[in-house]
């Protein structure tokens, strides 16, 4: 079985010099204006750079100066986001290279690190059938050190899989209209009250599902007979999987839709991501959606 390595030391050098030659200020200005409800004040202009989104444009002022210029917007007020991190042991999986947990906490850290770059206030919950770590939203790069700490520590992973203790915790202890950023690969969903608790908690703030997926979550490589344990007990037996592997694929498919019909029943959006694909792009392009 592959072990936890998350080492953020090559990833954190990338990012911050991504940030000095002024590459990461897309996803900084895609992740803002991605959530609802936020006011926006006009700053100025700064020429424009092919990464930008085009209707952000000043035709008049781009005659006038006689180069495309694009108008910057800053918030009025500053975010409060709160990354959920299911940390139990069916995230402990992979079939590749990466565990979906590593995976996991390499986005995790990459999207808080441009939050706080936006000046953003971000914190971390990490969670299995208990509260692992909780770390509030704050300010800065000590608060972002702080995170990483954590995400990069392997005593904050594995255990059983509560989502109903998880979501009833966030709903009395995240205050409302923070930002709430829940990345898991919502394996294990057995009990229903969690659909009531997230319904609740969706009405009072805005949440986020990052679906984390191994290839093999969702079908079963057809290698004859196998063992095969749950990751939430010790507890094994032998499968067949060339008799199961289409009815393994139906009932994970039902699953997944199941859940993102959840998420867009109460107005929350939901991304799966797969371990086998980078997700810079994709988490890009969907921020992007989100303001359309």
């Amino acid at each position: 079985m592959k072990e936890l390595n998350v080492n953020f030391t090559p990833l954190i050098k990338k990012l911050e010099m991504s940030s000095r030659r002024g590459m990461f200020g897309h996803l900084t200005g895609e992740y803002r204006s991605a959530f609802k409800g936020r006011g926006l004040e006009f700053t100025g202009y700064r020429k424009y750079d092919p990464s930008d989104d085009a209707s952000l444009i000043d035709w008049k002022a781009s005659l006038r100066s006689k180069d495309l210029v694009v108008r910057e917007m800053v918030d009025e007020r500053n975010l409060e986001i709160l990354f959920a991190f299911d940390v139990s042991s069916s995230m402990s999986f992979a079939s590749g290279e990466k565990l979906k947990n590593e995976y996991a906490a390499e986005l995790i850290a990459t999207l808080a690190f441009a939050m706080v770059e936006g000046g953003d206030s971000v914190g971390l919950y990490m969670f299995t059938d208990r509260m692992v770590q909780f770390l509030p939203p704050n300010m800065g790069n000590r608060q972002y050190y702080f995170i990483t700490r954590l995400l990069s520590d392997p005593m904050n992973y594995d255990g059983n899989f509560d989502f109903v203790k998880a979501l009833t915790f966030m709903s009395k202890s995240v205050k409302a209209n923070t930002i709430i950023i829940i990345v898991s690969d919502f394996i294990g969903l057995m009990d229903q009250k969690w659909e009531e608790i997230f319904k609740r908690m969706a009405a009072r703030s805005e949440i986020i599902g990052i679906m984390i997926r191994d290839p093999s979550d969702d079908h079963l490589l057809t290698l004859g007979p196998v063992a095969v344990s749950d990751p939430f007990s010790p507890h094994e037996m032998l499968l067949d999987t060339t008799e199961t592997a289409d009815e393994f694929a139906k009932v994970a498919g039902q699953q997944k839709q199941h859940i993102k019909e959840v998420f867009r029943q109460t107005g929350s959006d939901i991304i799966e991501l797969r371990t086998d694909q980078p997700f810079l792009n994709k988490v890009t392009s969907f921020l992007r959606q989100r303001t359309k």
